[in-house]
């Protein structure tokens, strides 16, 4: 029976620890699939630039790699998804500048640049910034042990021991 309890503790820990990069992982899948579908259209249009969207996919399945890997083995420090939002943060940067510019076609070829367009591409564009801005305050309230989850976390270790 004491086993059987210690074994529960263990994994309950487990669980709080993995839970703790949850928004995270949602998140990730989100611009997963936000690169995805822009990728699909730019190799529809036959676009070069579909390179973009791909590379920030394959950095998106790094970073999930690295998100299930955390179940076994807890760390504070996730690399690739530092990276991953970066990137995104970049990208769409990027493309919030190039929106109002001749090379908007250059990036969108597959939409007609017009203002209801554009409208919505700048709101879908900052309301991504603003939820990148949040992963990475996450991400860096996490690696200094900052976060709520943690203050949880240590607070059953306290109760369960």
């Amino acid at each position: 029976m004491t086993q059987k309890l210690t074994m529960h503790k263990k994994i309950s820990l487990t669980n709080l620890y993995f839970n703790r990069f949850l928004a995270i992982r949602y998140t990730v899948a989100f611009f997963l699939f936000l690169n995805l579908y822009w990728a699909i259209f730019l190799m529809g249009s036959l676009s070069i630039i579909a390179l973009l969207p791909i590379s920030l996919f394959v950095l998106g399945i790094l970073t999930t790699w690295e998100q299930i890997k955390l179940y076994r083995n807890h760390c504070n420090k996730l690399p690739y998804a530092r990276l991953f939002y970066r990137a995104l943060a970049i990208v769409f940067v990027t493309l919030m500048i190039t929106l109002y510019t001749p090379l908007y076609h250059f990036f969108f070829p597959f939409l007609k640049q017009t203002p209801d367009a554009l409208h919505v591409l700048m709101v879908l564009l900052t309301v991504s910034l603003i939820i990148i801005t949040l992963m990475l305050s996450k991400l860096n309230k996490i690696q200094h042990n900052q976060d709520l989850h943690f203050k949880r976390i240590q607070a059953y270790e306290e109760f369960i021991n």
